[in-house]
């Protein structure tokens, strides 16, 4: 094993401190927390943790801040962990990477790139954490890919009672499943272990079909490409559909130029929706028609992490859910009726991805595999009637939210989505039995701490220091 201690830098794209306020990434939540403590190590995690309990603050962590919910302001203890960064060891030869909570995504895949490895698949925001991509159920595409929380191998968490518990597939099947999707409410996060692969390329293309007829073939489309996407403008009677795939072939040249096309069509998007402030929810599409094609599209050859991911510049609003895949082609065709009624549109694409079934209990693939439909508006009031118009199309056909966009959803709702519901509550009751992680949010999501149960004993050697 090599152990690797990379530097620890601030973090770009992160939530907002201001004024000792806390604002997420998209500027559109905000709280005054009590206390923000920011740790470089785990064992100022730890004495922040005992600290909080002792003056009986609830304590929430935070990433980047790219959460579109209420998930992380709390009035209690805020801790931050954007500074807690860095690889922590990579074992090649068994092919896991350990990395404290805080580490983007950037820095992580750079690291490993540098060393010959890489992440076998991840989504497209580089700039949010390892710790808050797990803990909110984040996902790449591909039937073949679970979500992130798939390559998890080992966690450790800083638990209500101080102790820092290492926990693997080894342990106790309920916790393990538990703490790779905890939305915060388990503990804070120290380290994560994640299983990496000898680096690889990615060959990424595009061609345009009418939408009813992939419609007609969604899950042999679907199971055509190993990191398939399609993209939709729902005044459109077309979709984008994206084919990203192992390559032997070398890198292209402006590959990167290539990679910068959706950072540009990001910037569209932004624009779009700024001059439709002005001229009416209704010109978008003569509008996205007037500022599109203006940069070079085409396949092209990367490093994966390359093609994987891009930068994303524009703040705005974004919902996605996870339907059962055979599910959703009937949810896409009932989206174009409700939008085109509706006739307020977005200038950013429907993005519509797929991934395997997931075995973790609040997970939003678990035991099924899963389309997820994705929305993003610009951060303007009229816009967000799109969100509202949309949400419950989606889940009149059996969607589970993702943790940490925009949603309505209650523990009313979700608890009869989820199978293992219980089984997390009877983990969150056991680790945090006082409600210390809890917050008037995820009390909305998963209702309040349930009453404390015994803790099972820990095996001899294992667990907890």
């Amino acid at each position: 094993m090599t152990s690797v201690t990379t530097a620890r830098q601030p973090a770009a794209g992160r939530g907002v401190l201001r004024d000792s306020r806390w604002r997420t990434w998209a500027g559109t939540v905000e709280c005054a927390p009590a206390r923000t403590v920011r740790p470089t190590g785990e064992e100022e995690l730890v004495r922040a943790v005992r600290k909080a309990a002792r003056d009986g603050l609830s304590v929430r962590a935070a990433g980047t801040g790219h959460s579109f919910n209420r998930l992380v302001p709390t009035s209690g203890a805020l801790i931050d962990l954007t500074g807690y960064t860095g690889i922590v060891a990579l074992d090649t030869a068994a092919g896991e990477v350990t990395v404290r909570a805080g580490t983007r995504f950037t820095e992580l895949c750079a690291g490993l790139h540098r060393r010959g490895m890489a992440l076998p698949n991840i989504g497209t925001l580089a700039e949010q954490t390892v710790g808050g991509a797990l803990s909110t159920g984040n996902h790449g595409t591909g039937l073949r890919h679970r979500a992130l929380s798939g390559d998890v191998t080992r966690v450790r968490l800083v638990t209500a009672d101080g102790r820092v518990r290492g926990v693997g597939p080894g342990d106790e099947a309920e916790l393990w499943g538990a703490v790779r999707c905890g939305l915060g409410t388990l503990g804070v996060l120290s380290t994560v272990t994640l299983r990496c692969v000898p680096q690889f390329r990615l060959r990424s293309e595009s061609a345009t079909e009418r939408l009813d007829a992939l419609l007609e073939r969604f899950e042999d489309w679907a199971a055509g490409s190993e990191h398939p996407s399609l993209g939709w403008l729902p005044w459109s009677d077309q979709v984008t559909v994206r084919s990203v795939d192992r390559t032997d072939e070398p890198v292209t040249p402006g590959a990167g130029f290539r990679r910068l096309a959706a950072t540009l069509d990001e910037v569209r998007c932004g624009v779009t929706g700024q001059a439709a402030r002005l001229a009416g929810a209704e010109a978008v599409p003569r509008l996205t028609a007037r500022l599109g094609g203006l940069w070079p599209d085409g396949p092209y050859v990367d490093a994966s992490h390359r093609v994987f991911t891009f930068a994303q510049p524009v703040r705005f609003l974004a919902m996605e859910h996870a339907l059962p895949l055979e599910r959703t082609p009937d949810a896409l065709r009932a989206l174009r009726t409700v939008l085109r009624q509706l006739g307020i549109y977005s200038p950013y694409s429907v993005l519509v991805r797929v991934g395997a079934a997931d075995d973790v209990p609040l997970s939003p693939a678990y035991g099924r595999p899963t389309g997820y439909v994705n929305l993003t508006v610009p951060r303007a009031a009229g816009q967000v009637e799109i969100l509202r118009a949309v949400e419950p199309v989606l889940r009149d056909h059996g969607a589970r939210p993702h943790w940490g966009k925009a949603h309505t959803a209650t523990a009313e709702v979700l608890a009869g989505r989820y199978p293992g519901w219980a089984e997390f509550q009877r983990v969150r009751s056991r680790l945090d039995p006082s409600g210390m992680f809890a917050g008037p949010y995820t009390d909305t999501l998963l209702g309040p701490a349930p009453a404390p149960v015994a803790e099972p004993a820990v095996a001899a050697g294992r667990g907890a220091r």
